[in-house]
């Protein structure tokens, strides 16, 4: 009896949080997970695959239908208002700059102020209202602070021991197609009771790999349909991230021409190879086929990596993303023959990156399992949630 009363007496109504993966592939994925108790529980996963369009532009409107019958649908069924949206934006109609804010302050020996922070963003927000491109213009989207400097001096944390003249904020900006950043931000008037919240997808994986994985140097390269993400850490920074045009539908698309068989069942042998037992002719077609698809591949990564002369490989990569699951790509990367001009090691470590290893540190009970690498966006986004860093960005 007494057990009963204290657990009524204990009683935490649990608290809910939504994050949507908008990636870069053609699927939105998404999970509602809750807290009670210092408990976090995954509840539900789903997945919708976006329509084939000949214009890509025309997937904007269904992204943003689907997304307001999501979350309609998450908040009816738990009948109150989540804790935290959080909705992950990759680099379908996006892409991110790394770049500094900075000021100078007027009063240099009076304590660094939490406001001056602010101010700082909001000013940079203003001066980059102006949308860039001619035809298919990008507007800022988000900003995502992550280091902070004092005359040139590393800020942790401010104090009112913290003072200097120059302060200077790295950041990340994300930059989205206006016309797809205006019906994305209708999600905010048409569900006025949610608090959502856009954030790269890069920057919540890059913050999954450094503080759940405790991995201070990694490239991070998701491998999408259509695009390739690439992200760098370096002493536990996001220093450079960025995309190319090539991704697992060139792989699909391979076998597709050389088979000449239809697409779904070119992308069901290509997901399927090394695993499924193919007729000897057959096989050794799609081998060949996929070695050289991922050689051109290899080719456009080692591209992309060159274009800054300062670039230095590190010893670790991730693979991620529902390309990542192709085990030629990481036999490839590990190859030496690629990555001579990029770094002095002679060996690399390439791994697959699973969502399980970054869900295990945030889920003492995980209903719908968060696995594989197509996940590690959406665990990475669980993640970020649940730290409620959110709580601390400027919103646009």
């Amino acid at each position: 009896m007494m057990a009963t009363f204290s657990r009524l007496w204990n009683y935490e109504r649990p608290k809910h949080f939504f994050v949507v993966d908008v990636g870069s592939n053609t699927t939105i994925r998404s999970l509602r997970f809750s807290k009670q108790h210092d408990t976090y529980t995954a509840i539900s996963k789903s997945s919708f695959d976006l329509p084939n369009r000949e214009d890509e532009l025309d997937l904007i409107r269904p992204i943003s239908e689907y997304l307001r019958r999501l979350l309609f649908r998450y908040v009816k069924e738990i009948g109150r208002v989540p804790q935290t949206t959080l909705i992950g934006l990759g680099s379908h109609f996006t892409f991110n700059e790394i770049t500094t804010a900075r000021r100078t302050r007027p009063r240099p020996s009076e304590p660094l102020r939490r406001d001056e922070f602010y101010e700082l963003l909001r000013d940079f927000v203003e001066q980059e209202r102006s949308p860039r491109g001619k035809g298919t213009p990008y507007v800022p989207a988000e900003v995502m602070p992550f280091r902070v400097t004092l005359d040139g001096y590393h800020i942790p944390a401010i104090s009112r021991s913290t003072r200097g003249s120059v302060l200077e904020v790295t950041l990340l900006a994300t930059y989205a197609l206006a016309a797809y950043w205006e019906e994305l931000i209708k999600l905010r008037s048409m569900l006025g009771g949610l608090n959502i919240h856009f954030i790269p997808n890069q920057a919540a994986i890059a913050r999954a790999v450094v503080h759940v994985l405790k991995v201070r140097d990694a490239l991070a390269v998701k491998i999408g349909a259509k695009i390739t993400e690439v992200s760098l850490m370096s002493d536990g920074v996001l220093r450079s991230t960025g995309h190319f045009g090539r991704g697992g539908d060139q792989f699909t698309a391979a076998i597709h021409e050389r088979l000449r068989i239809p697409w779904a069942d070119a992308e069901r042998m290509k997901q399927q190879f090394g695993t499924t037992l193919l007729p000897a002719g057959t096989g050794e077609v799609v081998r060949e086929t996929l070695t050289t698809a991922t050689g051109e591949w290899l080719a456009e990564l080692s591209s992309y990596l060159k274009r800054d002369e300062r670039f230095l490989l590190p010893e670790r990569i991730y693979l991620l993303g529902g390309g990542a699951r192709l085990g030629m790509v990481t036999e490839a990367l590990a190859g030496q023959q690629w990555f001579g001009d990029l770094t002095f090691l002679e060996t690399l470590i390439v791994e697959r990156l699973d969502g399980e290893g970054i869900a295990r540190s945030i889920f003492s009970n995980s209903n719908p399992p968060l696995e594989g690498p197509e996940d590690v966006a959406l665990a990475a986004l669980a993640s970020y949630a649940r730290d409620a860093a959110v709580a601390e960005m400027p919103r646009l």
